[in-house]
């Protein structure tokens, strides 16, 4: 009778120390993430400095940029239909930040030696210019089209999210990341820059 006792006491401490691990082996072995920790887009790994504050403004003098998050939109040519209707969804999720609408800018990026801007100017929309490399690259990702891309505030690519452009998940990340971002981090990068 002592002896099975003690065997199911033996069975059930190995099962506390050994379950746990499998468990978590499972999880790693099966890329499972919890709910809360799932993103909507293309997480970035590693991120990629771009770079922002050397883009030349297509029209009038580029603002700093240091200390914001971008919202950037790749295009190659002139904005058609569709490229028009991804900007405006992109506009509205930069209005839905609510209170935090001054700490993200949209930034529609063109390449360099293009004549005139790929989009009209509008009020809360950068026309911005790189390097065509840089523009492709935004633009594609393994051949597949770009519709936009979230930089940190230190000009990091953290974020891709591909045609067709999911709103609602960008807007839904952007979320999650200002939340977890720290704005004295941000004041701190934009001195940093207006200090050079």
């Amino acid at each position: 009778m002592g002896w099975a006792k003690g065997r199911w006491q033996l069975i059930a401490l190995l099962a506390i120390f050994i379950l746990p691990t499998l468990a978590a082996m499972v999880m790693v072995f099966s890329d499972w993430r919890p709910g809360t920790f799932t993103n909507n887009g293309d997480l970035v790994q590693p991120p990629v400095q771009l770079e922002p504050g050397q883009w030349q403004a297509v029209d009038g003098t580029v603002p700093v940029l240091a200390g914001d998050w971008l919202v950037v939109m790749p295009q190659m040519q002139a904005c058609g239909e569709t490229c028009l209707e991804r900007l405006d969804a992109l506009n509205r999720v930069r209005i839905a930040l609510d209170r935090d609408i001054e700490r993200v800018r949209l930034v529609v990026l063109q390449p360099e030696g293009r004549s005139g801007p790929v989009v009209e100017p509008a009020a809360g929309i950068l026309n911005l210019a790189a390097p065509v490399a840089t523009v492709e690259r935004l633009a594609l990702h393994e051949g597949e089209p770009i519709a936009a891309q979230i930089v940190d505030y230190r000009g990091y690519q953290v974020m891709r999210y591909p045609v067709p452009l999911d709103a609602s998940g960008l807007l839904d990340d952007l979320e999650k990341l200002l939340r977890l971002a720290k704005e004295e981090a941000e004041r701190r990068a934009l001195e940093e820059a207006t200090a050079q």
